[in-house]
């Protein structure tokens, strides 16, 4: 059943975001036509609260069935709402520290100071900053009960720094990482191993909402479509150091297979720093962020590189800088780090993009010495003959990080929601048609919303007959902006409950569709 659902996302995913023609006819001489995208609504993301129903009528054989509207996650915790974090039902923006104190399950190299700092003074210092989240990176070897580095005592150490933490008042997040510093060997990919990572961890932490799972530290896939189909669902064992990539959905599902509900973290290709054509993980709780390392370096080095890099996707799902640091010693140091910094920290605030400093506990990182002192980027040269950093500036940033109230805010969960992924190919106006029905028994209007990326919701067609017979539908509101590029229409179901069966959104004012023979019919007058 596993393979067969993950077959049907891929195919999914191959056929979503297709740009079909709006009038297709025989005649090879017509005009270039508008651009037409057809999704079926059971091939989206459907939320757990929403469900999938069979009908021969049905233009794929299925549709989705609203009971009724959307509902807010529950209070308690972190969890997701549309492209919001919320904290025991409030908006929250993840601001602290990556730490490494626990990421040797030996605590050896470059950790044996850090794992003996762990202590309530490193919390108070975290405190005095302004953090309100410790992202704890813990090793892959160490907590996998098939490698010889595992023992009970390093997932002792785990428990009791988390613990520590938490008893601070912190969010926790957990990092999976298979780098040198955790005695890995920097595979590309998550694999079995990450698997059974998680299943030690979730034993441990399921329950405690404040406590973030993610996934993998630093996935290396490039951008491309193929780059992200290996991150997504998997790929051969020579391109992962000889094991096979399992994808971050399958490690998803083992996760949600344990009955964690937690907010579940998948962090960006590249080594963590793209997010430009990710293929969006199905979770149907709907609880999933996405991280990224915004180091100034590389293919975001530029200030124009970020909003296209990663910054986009906070429009329609949290995202949150797991890790970032810029300080004179790191092999891709660039000499304009103290103009581009602030830059960059002002961008994350303006998106509600979190950050967690790397490291708290690594001397010249963002500290100069164990009593705390904070380095600084004033005079910032590169080189190991000095020691700037930006401690002085996350110190100044992170109590800055407080949400932004939007008033298009739904506070509402994608688990009773169908959140549809698109990329539009030309900007521009699109009018969205929507292939409904309501029983014959079905009261009120039977309208749904719709919600693009994190604009105001507005019904996605007008009142629906209840005859039980599927009619194609828009409305006056149902007209979009959209530019080009990746954007998440989210269906956010009504008050009377209906049904969905497919989708059309076409830049053709005059296309309206006719399942089943196209896609669209011309209604202009011959």
């Amino acid at each position: 059943m596993r393979t067969a659902k993950r077959h049907r996302r891929r195919l999914l995913l191959a056929v979503l975001v297709a740009v079909v023609a709006a009038h297709v006819h025989t005649a090879s001489a017509e005009p270039p036509q508008e651009p037409t995208i057809v999704v079926e609504a059971e091939d989206a993301l459907v939320g757990a609260g929403v469900g999938v129903g069979q009908g021969a009528a049905a233009s794929g054989g299925a549709f989705v069935h609203f009971a009724g509207p959307a509902l807010p996650p529950p209070a308690q915790g972190v969890r997701v709402a549309g492209n919001r974090l919320l904290r025991d039902g409030a908006p929250f923006v993840p601001a602290g520290f990556t730490m490494v104190a626990l990421v040797h399950p030996q605590a050896a190299g470059a950790s044996t100071w850090a794992a003996r700092r762990l202590d309530d003074r490193a919390m108070a210092t975290a405190t005095a900053w302004g953090a309100n989240t410790i992202r704890f990176q813990v090793s892959q070897r160490g907590l996998d009960p098939e490698d010889e580095l595992y023992s009970d005592a390093y997932v002792q150490r785990i428990v009791d720094g988390v613990a520590l933490a938490r008893a601070h008042g912190f969010v926790v997040v957990l990092s999976i990482q298979d780098q040198s510093l955790s005695a890995g060997s920097s595979h590309a990919q998550p694999s079995e191993a990450t698997i059974r990572d998680w299943k030690t961890l979730t034993a441990r932490f399921n329950g405690d909402q404040n406590v973030l799972y993610e996934i993998f530290n630093e996935p290396q896939n490039r951008p491309t479509a193929e780059g992200w189909s290996v991150w997504r669902d998997g790929g051969p064992p020579e391109r992962n150091q000889g094991t096979p990539a399992v994808g971050h959905q399958r490690v998803l599902e083992e996760i949600r297979a344990t009955g964690a509900t937690n907010v579940v973290i998948a962090e960006a290709g590249q080594f963590g720093q793209r997010l430009d054509g990710m293929q969006p993980l199905h979770d149907p709780l709907g609880q999933v962020a996405y991280g990224v390392h915004p180091y100034l370096t590389h293919t975001l080095r530029e200030p124009a590189d970020w909003e296209p890099g990663f910054g986009f996707l906070a429009r329609q799902y949290p995202v949150i800088a797991t890790e970032w640091v810029a300080n004179s010693t790191v092999g891709f140091c660039h000499p304009e780090w103290e103009t581009t910094s602030p830059l960059l920290m002002t961008f994350l605030a303006e998106r509600d993009i979190g950050v967690l400093g790397w490291a708290l506990d690594v001397i010249g990182s963002l500290i100069a010495d164990w009593r705390y002192t904070p380095t600084s980027l004033v005079g910032f040269q590169c080189g190991t003959g000095f020691n700037n950093g930006a401690g002085e500036l996350l110190e100044a940033t992170l109590p800055a990080l407080q949400p932004h109230v939007s008033p298009c805010a739904t506070g509402l969960s994608d688990e009773g929601a169908v959140a549809v992924p698109v990329d539009v190919p030309e900007s521009g106006e699109y009018r969205l048609w929507s292939r409904v029905m309501k029983s014959p028994l079905g009261t009120g209007s039977g309208v749904a919303l719709v919600q693009v990326d994190d604009a105001c919701p507005v019904p996605a067609w007008d009142e629906v007959t209840a005859d039980g017979r599927w009619a194609w539908k828009s409305g006056d509101r149902a007209l979009l902006r959209l530019e080009q590029g990746r954007h998440t229409l989210r269906f956010l179901g009504g008050p009377d409950g209906v049904n969905l069966d497919r989708i059309v959104l076409t830049a053709d004012e005059d296309c309206v569709p006719d399942y089943p023979t196209e896609s669209c019919v011309d209604e202009r007058a011959s």
